[in-house]
């Protein structure tokens, strides 16, 4: 019988600011650089979310979900981070790891 993965239930979240004029523009960026993360790593879910308004600035915040059947592992961390730089998303990306409550 095989042991359950140390990360099962590690949910990865990944949020930048973008200009709200630019909206358009990388939507379809993102969702390239997703489908590439499912390629990587197969049964890897993800969401693509968006703060329902704008800051004063004119700042849209953008969230990624990232979900895995094995929880979301450093290897696959660092993967989605080089994926994101290679794909030209904004270098800004807070990205934080967050388990169920216990």
């Amino acid at each position: 019988m095989s042991q359950p993965s140390p990360h099962t239930g590690i949910t990865l979240f990944v949020y930048y600011k973008l200009p709200q004029q630019e909206h358009a523009q990388w939507v379809q960026r993102v969702r390239d650089f997703q489908d590439a993360v499912v390629q990587a790593w197969p049964g890897m879910v993800l969401e693509l979310l968006q703060r329902p308004e704008p800051s004063p600035e004119g700042l849209e915040t953008w969230m990624e979900v990232y979900r895995h059947p094995q929880g979301v592992s450093p290897e696959m961390m660092a993967s989605v981070a080089a994926l994101a730089l290679a794909h030209g998303l904004p270098p800004k990306r807070a990205a934080e790891l967050f388990v169920p409550l216990q």
